[in-house]
C-alpha cells in the first residue's frame, strides 16, 4: 500500500519557493508570438487550460482567436489576476480538479520546470486534454539548469522522451535562437523549445 503523506510534506514545503510573476516585455511577446503560431494553424481548438498562468496575461492573447480560456496558479498571482479581472483559479497544476478530457489545449509557458515530477505532471495533463498540449520550455543552453523554483530543467531529448511515455505525439517542434551577445551575433543558441503534441490515441 502506498502512502502518499510524505509525498504531500514535500509538496507543501516546496510552496515556499513560488514566487510573483515578474513583468517581463520579452516574454510577453515571446508568449502572443507562439500562441499566435500555433492558433493559427489550431482552427478547432475551443478550449485551453494555462497551467502554470501566472496573473494570467496570456487570457486576451487567446481570447484573440475566440477560444475559452482558464489559467490556473498559485500563491499572489491569482490575487493579481482576480483584479485584473482574469479567469484563474488557485490550483497546483499536478493535481487538477477537472474531470478527463475537460480542455482542448493544454498550454503550459514555462511551467513544467516547475514540477518537482515532470513525468507525473505530463500524466496529468494527457488526463485533463482532449486533444493538445502546447508546451514552452527554457532551454537550458540560455537559462542553464537552475533557477529559482527551477526542478526539472530540460534538453530536447529528455523532454521528447517524457512526452512519449506520458501519452503525447509531437506534431510540431521549434527551437527559437538567440545571440546571448549582440557583439557577438554568430553565438547563437536556443532560447527556448515550443512543442506542440497532440494526444495518442
Amino acid at each position: 500500500m502506498r502512502d502518499y503523506k510524505h509525498i504531500d510534506q514535500y509538496i507543501t514545503k516546496l510552496y515556499g519557493d513560488i514566487y510573483e510573476q515578474p513583468k517581463d516585455v520579452g516574454h510577453t511577446m515571446m508568449a502572443q508570438s507562439v500562441i499566435d503560431y500555433w492558433m493559427s494553424r489550431m482552427t478547432t481548438c475551443h478550449s485551453v487550460l494555462d497551467v502554470g498562468a501566472g496573473q494570467g496575461f496570456c487570457q486576451p492573447m487567446f481570447e484573440r482567436w475566440d477560444i475559452d480560456y482558464t489559467g490556473i496558479a498559485l500563491g499572489e498571482d491569482v490575487i493579481r489576476a482576480k483584479e485584473l479581472g482574469r479567469n484563474v483559479r488557485p490550483m497546483d497544476f499536478s493535481f487538477l480538479d477537472y474531470p478527463d478530457n475537460s480542455f482542448d489545449l493544454i498550454f503550459a509557458r514555462h511551467s513544467l520546470e516547475h514540477s518537482p515530477m515532470p513525468l507525473l505532471t505530463l500524466m496529468e495533463w494527457t488526463r485533463v486534454a482532449k486533444n493538445w498540449l502546447g508546451i514552452v520550455l527554457p532551454a537550458p543552453e540560455w537559462y542553464t539548469y537552475i533557477g529559482q523554483n527551477h526542478y526539472s530543467v530540460m534538453n530536447l531529448e529528455q523532454i521528447r522522451n517524457l512526452l512519449d511515455v506520458a501519452g503525447w505525439k509531437i506534431l510540431w517542434e521549434n527551437v527559437k535562437m538567440l545571440a546571448p551577445d549582440i557583439n557577438k551575433p554568430d553565438d547563437i543558441l536556443p532560447n527556448e523549445y515550443w512543442i506542440m503534441s497532440e494526444k495518442k490515441r
